[in-house]
Formats: structure tokens, C-alpha cells, sequence
């Protein structure tokens, strides 16, 4: 039993005959309803004697994966920060619990922070973050900010106390919310904010759930907005790694 990552130019037909099992194995053995296959697909393959291949020397500078029983290629790829396709594509062929798999270089991350721009008619909402990437456990410090630039003085209405909201979101499911647990006066307030003025609001997410619980590493989205009955419809965001 052996997994083959499907290459370009590749059919069913091809790759029963590369392996000597008829397209109706492989089909019934991966649960394909046709006969429609694409490159970087695995596929099981029954039957199939492992290849035996040369160990693949250690070079200074390249990191080299054993692969394990039972382990796929995404959860490889996620492993080392990399995509299944450039991990395909240093290492094409089958991939079997023992081969050693060579591991693409990750792309550096950006040293600059982060930083989102959104203009209105009359204000300018700014949201960054102090890095790019932050180990785990690490405060990640937000900053909201918003700038007149009309050259008149605007008035904002707020329902509420609240002034502004971050939320942290990772694949549009909601991880953190600041204002939850907060209490906010319920009277209505108008602010003049004069023309070329700015105001900043600062908070941190600690690198937890609403729950919470300790995040785990990934890729996350810091959204906010500012809450004034003028603005609240214009969300702004960025991304920030958890390593």
C-alpha cells in the first residue's frame, strides 16, 4: 500500500499502468465516482511493492523529513509552513512511511508590521498590528486609528459607550471578541473631531479563545471597525501569524 501524488499530465489510465492495477482498483480503493483526477490529488495504490530508492544525502542547509505511517502530505506541508504544492514539487513521485522527503526553504515572513488603510468621505480608519508574526503566548498589540480629512469639523454619534471593537477571526469563525465581558454606559454621545485630528485606540489580544483557552499556532484575522453610527459599517482588516 503506497500513496502516489498525482502530476500534471497524469490520467487513471497512466497511472494503472505505472503501477500495474487496473483504473477500477484505483477508483474503488479512493472513492472516486469518475474517472477525473488532478495534479498534487493522493491516491492509494494497493498492491504496490515500495519502491527501494538511495538515501538522499544530508546537505547543509536543507531539512529532510522521514515520513511516517500514517502521515499525509498537508499535514506534512502544515508542519513546516509550507504549501502541498511546493513540497510536490521537491519531492514528485510516491511517497511511502520511510522515504526521506526533502523540505522547501518556507518563504520569509515580512519583518515590516502590518498595516490597513480604508478612507471614508471625511476619515481616513488605520489598523495595524507592532509585527508581523509573534511566537506563542505573546500579547498582540492592535491600534485603531481614525483621521479627519475633510476640512471641517465631523461629528460622530455613539448609541453607546463603546468607541470601537476587535475581533479575531481565523477561516470567518469567531476566536475573540474585546468587548465581550465589558460593560459599556448605554447613553447616546456625539464627539467633534476637527479636521486633520486623529484618535487611537490600542488593545491586545492575548492569544486566547472567548474561552480562555490557549490558541493554537496558525494564521489569523484581526478585524475592527469603529463604532459610530457614521463609521460602524466600515470594517477593516489584517492577518498576523501565530508561530
Amino acid at each position: 500500500m503506497a500513496i502516489y501524488v498525482v502530476q500534471p499530465g497524469d490520467t487513471l489510465w497512466s497511472i494503472s499502468r505505472l503501477f500495474g492495477v487496473s483504473e477500477q482498483e484505483i477508483m474503488a480503493l479512493n472513492n472516486l465516482a469518475t474517472a477525473e483526477i488532478r495534479p498534487g490529488q493522493e491516491l492509494v495504490i494497493a498492491a504496490v511493492e515500495e519502491p527501494t530508492k538511495p538515501p538522499t544525502p544530508t546537505v547543509p542547509g536543507v531539512t529532510i523529513h522521514v515520513v511516517q505511517p500514517g502521515e499525509t502530505l498537508p499535514e506534512i506541508a502544515r508542519r513546516y509552513r509550507i504549501s502541498v504544492e511546493e513540497l510536490v514539487r521537491a519531492n514528485p513521485g510516491l511517497v511511502y512511511p520511510g522515504l526521506r522527503l526533502r523540505i522547501p526553504e518556507a518563504p520569509p515572513v515580512p519583518i515590516t508590521p502590518p498595516e490597513e488603510k480604508l478612507e471614508t468621505e471625511c476619515f481616513r480608519l488605520t489598523l495595524s498590528t507592532d509585527r508581523t508574526s509573534y511566537p506563542r503566548g505573546t500579547p498582540v498589540t492592535m491600534k485603531l486609528t481614525k483621521t479627519n480629512i475633510c476640512r471641517r469639523t465631523q461629528t460622530l454619534t455613539y448609541l453607546t459607550g463603546q468607541r470601537y471593537e476587535f475581533e479575531i477571526r481565523q477561516n470567518n469563525r469567531l476566536i475573540w471578541r474585546w468587548s465581550d465581558g465589558r460593560a459599556f454606559s448605554q447613553a447616546v454621545q456625539r464627539i467633534h473631531v476637527r479636521p486633520g485630528e486623529t484618535l487611537t485606540f490600542t488593545e491586545q489580544w492575548p492569544q486566547v479563545d472567548s474561552a480562555g483557552r490557549q490558541v493554537e499556532p496558525g494564521r489569523y484575522r484581526i478585524v475592527a471597525w469603529n463604532t459610530a453610527r457614521e463609521l460602524r459599517e466600515e470594517v477593516i482588516t489584517i492577518y498576523v501569524e501565530i508561530r
